[in-house]
């Protein structure tokens, strides 16, 4: 029989549904380069796929440490954010220890703190400020703090040196960037005390790949990889990882692209009479409205997939005619007949020069 705590638990879902706009998990709207892709799998087939993978994964980490001024020492890789994050909190969470995160915010933590035995200690998020609570934060007096930021799913942010003023409470630090580079984010310096977890799903339109990354110093990565499974990237996802950081056009034209229909979005949103849309620094917006089920069917039905929430609802930023279809499915469905938004790509505003920063 399963431990209390697990049977207790819901498992992390999400339900399938066919949608024609997928906009519903934050992803990228735009693929790699099909000649990129055809390059590195060409290099990829003439490797013998019966040996396992390089056990450090040195290639990568060397590439991922070559392009944010790290060292190699300093860089962990894994199967996704996910599971670098499940070791992280396993290092360091154990029975009884005071865990702070904000809530609303990404459920695998909370569920990897309860399983490690952590006291979780929620601290509530008022989305339309579109910063995190960082002076409830501190006075949690929590022995480990987990922040995203920008947050999923709310889009706030840390306010500046809000990492600096967590470290300083003397609280091991989890700073989840998954977001990060919508907010034209920069990574904070290293620290024993705190680890930077990052990914190629979002900005790098890699989500199928499953690559994560850490940073943190030299002493602290060689506790974690005590704790991280062996093996758990395989040479494919690897090698487009690396091919990807050869390129950074690709993850700066994803990101003024984001930037740019995510403001769009913004404004046309809070001008639709019974929405209203909280300020975001991520590839998605947070959002109410009076009847979210309603609305959430609503958009399906015209075969566009959005978030839902108990009270709210998310939309992730796709291409310009994908968030025009949601507009304007949105507009309806929100019994809004007499709001005039502006639902033109040509009236899209000017990327955010990314005046809120999380570290």
């Amino acid at each position: 029989m399963s431990r209390s705590v697990v049977a207790a638990m819901i498992a992390y879902t999400l339900e399938l549904r066919d949608a024609q706009v997928k906009l519903n998990q934050n992803e990228s709207p735009f693929d790699l380069p099909r000649e990129v892709k055809d390059r590195v799998l060409a290099k990829v087939a003439e490797r013998e796929w019966n040996l396992y993978p390089e056990f450090e994964c040195s290639a990568l980490r060397e590439a991922i440490a070559k392009a944010y001024g790290f060292s190699a020492d300093n860089i962990l890789v894994g199967n996704g954010s996910n599971e670098l994050l499940a070791a992280t909190i396993a290092t360091f969470v154990g029975p009884g220890t005071r865990v702070a995160l904000p809530k609303p915010t990404f459920a695998l933590y909370e569920k990897l703190v309860t399983i490690a035995g952590g006291d979780v200690v929620a601290i509530d998020i008022d989305p339309a400020t579109g910063f995190l609570p960082l002076e409830a934060m501190l006075a949690a007096n929590a022995e480990v703090v987990i922040v995203c930021s920008p947050n999923n799913p709310t889009g706030s942010v840390l306010p500046n040196g809000g990492i600096e003023k967590l470290l300083d409470s003397g609280a091991t630090v989890l700073f989840d960037r998954a977001y990060g580079d919508f907010a034209l984010d920069s990574l904070p310096p290293l620290n024993d005390r705190l680890v930077t977890l990052s990914t190629f799903s979002k900005a790098w339109g890699l989500a199928a790949l499953r690559v994560g990354w850490l940073a943190t110093t030299a002493a602290t990565a060689r506790e974690i990889r005590k704790v991280k499974l062996p093996y758990s990237l395989n040479v494919i996802s690897e090698a487009i990882a690396i091919a990807a950081l050869e390129d950074p056009s690709i993850r700066a034209r994803n990101v003024a692209n984001a930037i740019s229909e995510r403001n769009r979005m913004f404004e046309v949103m809070r001008s639709i009479d019974g929405v209203i849309a909280f300020p975001s620094a991520a590839n998605f917006i947070f959002f109410k409205v009076a009847e979210p089920k309603r609305v959430f069917e609503a958009l399906c039905d015209r075969g566009i997939l959005i978030r839902e929430y108990a009270n709210a609802l998310r939309v992730s930023v796709g291409t310009p005619e994908e968030n025009d279809r949601f507009l304007e499915a949105l507009l309806g469905g929100a019994d809004a007949s007499s709001a005039q938004p502006r639902v033109s790509a040509a009236t899209a505003a000017p990327a955010d020069e990314g005046d809120r920063r999380p570290s």
